[in-house]
């Protein structure tokens, strides 16, 4: 399946989760701005329920809208899987005289697709029963809190401070700005206890569901075709542990002694881009010489250098995907300060911190040799939070 296709239907669907989080966030700094205009303690106490009461209400909209949206993008990218993973493999049905039983006719398929797909579904699910920020109440331990409670936490400890006088409002948009861009909404992994934003947990969800449909379609067409063997696919900036397998030609057992398929670090785990097709010997071409592999292995291990630090490939994408998601944050952060009424050279200085990250990026993947992707960057849609760098000749 086109990677670039996968690419932008998931790209979609974490959007359609990240303007959740924007949406939400929006609405705790209106409230807060709201709030300081009350000037008594006793007028915010009377108050406070009209001002919090519905929010709780508010999100569970907010995530209803978000995941009615999203399905729709899901069910094309499950169908795409469909069409190119299973019919891949017809010419050689035909080469071996197997005989290849259309996707409208094979009901085995259908009720593993349809399977995988409400398994994709339940995960998207979770992540709206499991929304919640860390907040830190002075222990130095994150603590995980409801999102309805931690969203009245911190309107409660914003509207007091500006109410009893205690800090100036500006001083109380910065901080709350801060709290929201760092923490952001998130989705718990109950089995290792990692959190994750909750549009980033969205796409992971979709595209855990769509290569555990991929490799059920591989196991089924090598069955049929009467192959135990398989070939991994290569991709460059494999993580090192993947590296050592990736492009090389396997029997089923050796999928999971060897390659660690059903781990969550291995083929198909956590993160993994990685595919299986079958391998019938004596008709299927490897796409990847052992010789190749190895000489690509030691190109992609050799560092190079940014800042005095070194990176070799894979290195250097992980750091690509940090300098991104702080970019995304740093974007939020400039936008709330701004509709939040924060002092100007607050909001200067945001969108300048902006713009120095995007310098950066560009310097970093240009030196790494790699492809900036700054539709990660963008698609929050919000156009352009800072202005262009102006360009100066030597």
């Amino acid at each position: 399946m086109r990677e670039d296709y996968k690419k932008h239907l998931s790209g979609q669907i974490e959007k359609y989760f990240s303007d959740l989080e924007m949406r939400i966030m929006e609405d705790i700094v209106r409230r807060i701005r709201k709030t300081g205009k009350i000037t008594s303690t006793a007028d915010w106490q009377i108050n406070r329920l009209s001002i919090l009461g519905y929010s709780p209400e508010d999100i569970e909209n907010m995530l209803k809208e978000a995941l009615n949206k999203s399905y729709p993008e899901m069910f094309e990218l499950y169908d795409k899987v469909i069409e190119w993973e299973y019919v891949r493999n017809k010419d050689i049905y035909e080469q071996i005289n197997a005989e290849f039983i259309p996707y409208e006719e094979n009901e085995e398929l259908q009720q593993i697709a349809e399977a995988l797909i409400q398994q994709s579904g339940n995960d998207l699910q979770n992540i709206t029963k499991s929304l919640g920020f860390y907040l830190d109440y002075g222990t130095g331990k994150p603590v995980l809190t409801p999102l309805a409670e931690v969203y009245q936490k911190y309107l409660d400890a914003a509207c007091l401070d500006i109410v009893t006088g205690a800090f100036d409002y500006n001083s109380v948009l910065r901080r709350v700005v801060t709290q929201l861009t760092n923490s952001g909404l998130r989705q718990i992994d109950y089995a290792s206890g990692r959190a994750n934003r909750i549009d980033v947990a969205a796409r992971r969800a979709v595209m855990t569901g769509v290569s555990q449909l991929s490799g059920k379609i591989s196991e089924m067409n090598a069955k049929k075709l009467g192959t135990d063997y398989f070939e991994v696919e290569w991709h460059a900036g494999a993580r090192p542990t993947h590296a050592a397998w990736q492009g090389r030609v396997y029997s089923k057992e050796e999928l999971t002694t060897v390659c660690g398929l059903g781990s969550v670090t291995g083929l198909l785990g956590a993160n993994c881009y990685h595919m299986y097709y079958p391998f019938v010997k004596g008709i299927s071409e490897r796409n990847w010489t052992d010789e190749w592999l190895v000489e690509q292995n030691r190109k992609e291990s050799l560092p190079k250098t940014f800042k005095g630090k070194e990176y070799t490939l894979y290195e250097a994408k992980q750091q690509q995907r940090k300098m991104e998601t702080a970019m995304r944050a740093q974007r939020e952060k400039a936008v709330l300060l701004k509709q939040g009424g924060a002092d100007p050279d607050d909001v200067m200085l945001a969108k300048a911190k902006y713009q120095g990250q995007l310098g950066e990026y560009a310097r970093f993947c240009k030196r790494m040799g790699l492809h900036q992707e700054r539709e990660r960057i963008y698609y929050d849609m919000r156009g352009r939070v800072a202005p262009a760098p102006k360009r100066f000749r030597r």
